[in-house]
């Protein structure tokens, strides 16, 4: 069953990819006639990457098939796929690299400490699903205690793409969205084997259009960074910067912190929270 899953979702990838290339910039004679099809046609895929059209058939189709690595480059040369994007096309052509759920995360008392001592920079890490597992205080003052709410409004995703009060506070929410959504896409590929992620994606299917939308553009990236502007009821815009990083020995997890954009007065408006906050 998971292995049909990965079939469906290269399937899907290869599809993506090639209805969003035009014969044009494929290097494709300029037709007269209007096409029926949007981006490349299949056989046009199969020819510009030399493989016959019903090997690539198969492949769209999900098929049972092996693909070696000198077609799988071929294909990425023919869809013009980015570096993130080839990585994906590999993970998703080749089970042998996905890798079965791992247990045992958890959070050390040394970890914590860690995030405590970020200061006035919030900083939280996150498991394999996504959820928020620890925090510093200061990702309490800016996205509450998240000691006191439902463990689904833990996960970044859903808080970004469910929670109203959340949407409304990140002025660049598309941006921010979108960002997240293609690198959960990557790490959702990486996961076939654990039936967490599709009921997950179900659930958010269901619940929320711009998720559903954006899900099916099958867009991935492997930028686990980015800028994040949020609108504080009392410090105002804040200007941020997100960097992820591996925690050694702990499976899954990853720390994300923010640091404030230079010149835009945010460090100072967190050391005024701080002060606001002792004196509470």
């Amino acid at each position: 069953m998971n292995d049909e899953r990965r079939r469906r979702e290269l399937a899907d990838f290869l599809r993506t990819r090639r209805s969003r290339l035009s014969p044009q910039e494929a290097g494709l004679p300029v037709e007269t006639a209007r096409r029926r099809t949007p981006g490349l046609r299949r056989e046009e895929v199969a020819t510009l990457s030399g493989i016959s059209l019903p090997w690539y058939t198969a492949l769209e189709q999900g098929r049972d098939i092996q693909v070696s690595e000198q077609v799988l480059e071929s294909l990425v040369r023919t869809l013009q796929l980015s570096h993130d994007e080839r990585n994906h096309l590999f993970v998703l052509a080749n089970c042998s690299v996905v890798p079965y759920v791992t247990v045992g995360e958890s959070n050390s008392p040394a970890l914590q400490q860690i995030l405590d001592r970020m200061g006035s920079y919030p900083a939280y890490v996150i498991d394999r699903h996504w959820n928020v597992t620890a925090w510093n205080k200061m990702t309490s003052t800016l996205c509450g205690d998240f000691h006191q709410i439902a463990e689904i409004e833990r996960n970044i995703l859903w808080r970004v793409f469910m929670m109203k009060d959340t949407e409304a506070r990140i002025v660049n929410w598309e941006n921010v969205a979108t960002m997240l959504l293609a690198h959960f896409r990557s790490r959702y590929a990486l996961y076939m084997n654990d039936s967490w992620y599709r009921e997950f994606v179900d659930k958010l299917c269901e619940q929320s259009e711009e998720f559903r939308v954006w899900w099916r553009r099958h867009d991935v990236s492997g930028t686990s960074k980015g800028e994040k502007v949020i609108h504080h009821p009392k410090a105002g815009l804040l200007s941020f910067r997100y960097h992820s990083f591996a925690v050694p020995e702990s499976g899954d997890l990853v720390m994300r912190v923010y640091t404030p954009i230079e010149n835009t007065g945010t460090d100072e408006q967190l050391k005024d929270l701080i002060g606001e906050s002792r004196l509470a």
